[in-house]
């Protein structure tokens, strides 16, 4: 059984309350382990939305020693879910520190700041959970893709149309913190023209799955809305 510590913020408040909980997890599989090489992090996908009628995505996360996954950031709609497995994770949760080590599990609501590091001699294998499963898949095989091809770097992508796509398209998915609000309307207001330029929020060569095919290039969550850029 999984010791679980679950942060909930209403007003601005958060407890740390541990509970009994048990994490499901698929039986392990042959899929393929994608890398950033970026945080340190491989990951391997269990469950997916379509698989789980868009209820979760489930992935296995093995966290180099040093490793940390993006800066401060946030879930808009999502809620998160991690279990250790072995080696040990520390995270900081609306400026709480927590460092969890095997069988222990952290539930991060939607909305709440947080990032998620190895500062152990290890590595850190985990089971991370998200809630409603959205475009998680895509967004992560994206950049980890463009991780390993050199054109994502920790703070942006240096391609600023595919930034500005790739921001639009995955907007429920994650948000950076401490990133100007200037800054952000501004990739959302280039969006549109980024697509018209060529650039996708997902390509073929970083799909996972089977069929080797992304979501289709006309699929309306992975094109920029306009009506909703500045949500």
């Amino acid at each position: 059984m999984a010791q679980r510590s679950r942060l909930l913020a209403p007003a601005g408040r958060f407890w740390h309350t541990p509970k009994n909980t048990r994490c499901e997890v698929t039986p392990p599989i042959a899929g393929p382990i994608i890398e950033n090489p970026l945080h340190g992090e491989r990951i391997r996908f269990l469950k997916t939305a379509p698989e789980t009628n868009g209820e979760l995505v489930q992935y296995e996360s093995w966290l180099a020693p040093g490793g940390g996954v993006g800066v401060p950031h946030i879930h808009p709609v999502q809620q998160s879910d991690f279990t250790v497995v072995s080696g040990t994770a520390s995270f900081s949760v609306h400026g709480a520190r927590f460092v969890l080590g095997p069988g222990q599990s952290l539930t991060v609501p939607p909305g709440t700041e947080h990032c998620l590091w190895n500062a152990g001699e290890v590595e850190a294998h985990l089971i991370v959970e998200f809630r409603p499963g959205l475009l998680k898949q895509e967004y992560s095989e994206t950049t980890f893709g463009l991780a390993r091809d050199g054109k994502h770097h920790l703070g942006s992508i240096p391609n600023v149309l595919q930034w500005a796509v790739i921001t639009a398209a995955y907007r429920r998915e994650s948000r950076p913190l401490g990133q100007p609000r200037w800054l952000r309307l501004g990739l959302l207001a280039l969006a549109p023209a980024g697509w018209l330029a060529g650039y996708r929020a997902h390509y073929p060569q970083y799909c996972t799955r089977s069929d080797g095919q992304p979501d289709g290039p006309e699929d309306p969550h992975l094109i920029p809305d306009t009506d909703r850029l500045a949500s």
